[in-house]
């Protein structure tokens, strides 16, 4: 586990209220407790996973424009 997420944007904000919107949903009664922080920990993870990969992107295209201006 990676830990909690100190600086979550709106967006990410608004993930999270969605996925525990949904479990809810499946669930047709709200969550309990430890569901909810199931329902959460699984949401961070996904959202640690789309950083990562946002920022290996983003390493990929400043190496790409760095050879082209080489």
């Amino acid at each position: 586990m990676a830990g909690r997420l100190h600086v979550v944007s709106k967006t990410e904000k608004q993930f999270l209220d969605d996925a525990v919107f949904a479990a809810e949903r499946a669930k047709g009664k709200k969550l309990s407790g430890p569901e909810k922080k199931e329902v959460l920990r699984v949401a961070r993870e996904q959202l640690l996973g789309q950083r990562e990969a946002k920022a290996a992107k983003q390493a990929r295209a400043e190496e790409r424009q760095a050879a082209e201006f080489t």
